[in-house]
């Protein structure tokens, strides 16, 4: 099942209908068009271009509009004579809410960001003269102060609606093959060697690696936020913001994880132990061994089964789920040879547990058995066999730091799994042999496919025993006798 929680930092939060406001337009040069901001609940807002927002100037000025009746509320930006020099750059649509119905609300306010391109009219980018209008804003962002009072979760964007579950057959420019980059025209080929690919691992016993190879213990229960990027528009222009939460629940007496969800614009799936694919409302999405991507409804995101994991490609993210315990997070990027850094927008444990007052970016529910703490968890003794786990990185990783390695995550999970008195079980010695093998393939671009001498040598065996683990399914997403 879906989980409808999305509790971020500073509690920002995703309201679909907080605010009307297009994501892109492009114009012809010479174009009249009029930038329309709309939102049911505002009290007062403005239309800004190429600015930085300073978080705590707009908290601060939304105290002012708390005690107004919030109601609808129209803005307009004219564009007149549009040239490129003077009107192409990122929009701003800011709008502070107030009181509903005489009660006094949280302060907070909300944005959302329109691209505005103007082409040359000798060179347009487009065949047509007609300013486009894209569908309503896939999300915005809201705000409200650290210490407010308000509940601690709160529902996400209205999923668009979902006519039919049919998967569609991905068009050539779509492919879901794990992405070896490539040098592009600035870049040489000596360049792409010398690198990697940036990427965060989910180990049994709670440990992650972290997208800058730190092994990191955390107490986790519940769900938690993975990956995020909630800003759009900067450095790396992300049309829409994505989310990636994992569930996690005790199974082989450890922590493991039991599900990845995705929330991609205004639709939300999960990938769900035993291999289940699951859309808004419940609906099962069938996926196949052997077939190619399919392409999740309403949603940039291409999934397939292969190599014993459910892959998703989504544009600007990757991601891989074992079935039963360990995940991955690969950002599509060109191969590095430096170090992640971490951008406005990006949050979640794949970063760091810099989280405020959410524990280890939990979300949703965090009492009784969802309940975390801080502490250190890390198991105090060491493993010697541990260092089975690790891997050689290839000679284009010599040097680049350990973000480019195949150890960490690993080694500190085997440390966990066998720490004092506890011993591995067979289940989850092949479930760490098999993330950490895919965990270096993805950092450096080589096959996923390979053996895990820890695992059972007839894989059929291993699907059945996950697939059994999950919800019930109409038929399995692998070939099997």
């Amino acid at each position: 099942m879906i989980r409808w929680t999305l509790v971020l930092l500073f509690a920002v939060q995703l309201h679909a209908e907080m605010i009307n406001f297009p994501e892109f337009i492009e114009l012809q040069a010479g174009d009249y068009y009029e930038l329309i901001c709309q939102s049911d609940e505002g009290v007062k807002g403005r239309i800004v271009k190429d600015e930085d927002l300073d978080e705590n100037e707009l908290l601060t000025e939304s105290y002012r509009y708390a005690k107004g009746k919030t109601g609808t509320f129209l803005i307009g930006e004219k564009i007149a004579n549009a040239n490129k020099k003077e009107h192409e750059g990122m929009y701003t649509c800011i709008v502070f809410h107030g009181s509903r119905d005489g009660k006094l609300i949280i302060p907070s306010y909300s944005t959302a960001q329109c691209l505005v391109i103007v082409a040359d009219s000798l060179n347009p980018t487009s065949t047509s003269r007609e300013p486009v209008n894209p569908p309503t804003p896939t999300a915005t962002e809201s705000f409200e102060p650290p210490a407010s009072t308000a509940t601690e979760s709160f529902e996400p964007p209205t999923p668009t609606a979902i006519d039919s579950v049919e998967p569609s057959t991905p068009s050539p420019q779509d492919p879901l093959e794990p992405s070896t980059p490539t040098p592009t025209e600035a870049e040489g080929p000596d360049e792409v060697t010398m690198g990697a690919s940036h990427v965060c691992s989910v180990f049994p016993g709670g440990v992650i690696e972290s997208f800058d190879g730190i092994g990191n213990t955390y107490d986790l229960a519940c769900t938690h936020v993975l990956a995020a990027h909630m800003v759009t528009g900067d450095d790396d222009f992300v049309p829409y913001p994505w989310f990636i939460y994992g569930t996690f629940d005790e199974h082989e007496g450890n922590v493991a994880l039991m599900s990845m969800t995705f929330f991609v614009g205004r639709s939300a799936f999960e990938f769900q132990r035993g291999w289940l694919v699951s859309l808004e409302g419940g609906k099962k999405f069938p996926v196949k061994e052997g077939q190619n991507p399919v392409q999740i409804p309403n949603t940039p995101c291409y999934v397939m089964f292969q190599d014993k994991h459910l892959q998703l490609r989504c544009g600007y993210f990757e991601a891989y789920y074992d079935g039963i315990m360990s995940g991955h997070v690969r950002l599509i990027s060109m191969r590095s040879s430096e170090q992640f850094e971490k951008r406005n927008g990006n949050i979640g444990l794949c970063w760091d547990a810099q989280s405020g007052w959410r524990k280890n970016w939990q979300v949703g529910r965090t009492y009784g058995e969802c309940t975390v703490s801080l502490a250190d968890k890390t198991c105090k003794t060491e493993e010697p066999s541990c260092v089975q786990y690790s891997r050689d990185a290839p000679f284009s990783a010599q040097g680049l730091g350990a973000w480019a390695l195949c150890e960490a995550g690993p080694t500190q999970s085997c440390s966990e799994i066998n720490c004092g008195d506890k011993t591995a079980s067979a289940v989850q010695e092949c479930a760490l042999q098999q993330a950490s093998r895919i965990m270096c393939s993805l950092k450096h671009s080589t096959p996923l496919s390979g053996t895990d001498d820890k695992c059972p040598a007839d894989e059929c065996v291993w699907k059945k025993d996950v697939l059994s683990r999950g919800c019930p399914q109409d038929s399995p997403p692998f070939r099997c006798a």
